[in-house]
């Protein structure tokens, strides 16, 4: 049976742990930007329920918003304010590889689309480009080798 050490039970979680990558923790360590309403023992409950990881220390802090000068009113406004939490665990914590955007969340295609929309447009009745024709090619064998 899992430990829990937070107030929310979590069985899909619609919370965001998003990995900020800093090179100053040691390597047992790591920063997360959480949002406002999560507490210390939440945090260590979801990364212990979820990743499996042991936590031994976690670390927040409320950072203020920065101060951004809205264009239309011409007055200086401040933006949200975030949560950062800094997690130390009892293995090594090592980032995960940055994702292939065009293999994994169909960037090919999202790139042919917007040729194909850019074209249309401008209200072309055109001739598929170079580019384009190679983005259609490289869609098609992608699907082949997902549908292996």
């Amino acid at each position: 049976m899992a430990q829990k050490f937070g107030n929310f039970k979590i069985y899909f979680p619609n919370i965001i742990f998003k990995i900020i990558p800093d090179p100053r923790l040691s390597k047992n360590q790591a920063a997360f930007r959480v949002p406002l309403n999560v507490n210390k023992f939440d945090i260590r409950d979801y990364l212990t329920n979820i990743y499996n990881v042991t936590v031994t220390d976690v670390r927040t802090a409320v950072l203020p918003g920065k101060w951004k000068l809205n264009h239309y009113t011409g007055r200086k406004e401040r933006t949200a304010r975030t949560k950062k939490a800094i997690v130390t665990m009892k293995e090594e914590f090592t980032y995960p590889s940055e994702p292939d955007v065009d293999k994994d969340f169909g960037g090919l295609e999202t790139r042919m689309h917007a040729i194909l929309s850019r074209n249309r447009m401008k209200g072309w009745n055109y001739r598929p480009s170079m580019e384009l024709l190679r983005l259609r090619e490289q869609v098609k064998e992608q699907k082949r080798e997902n549908a292996k």
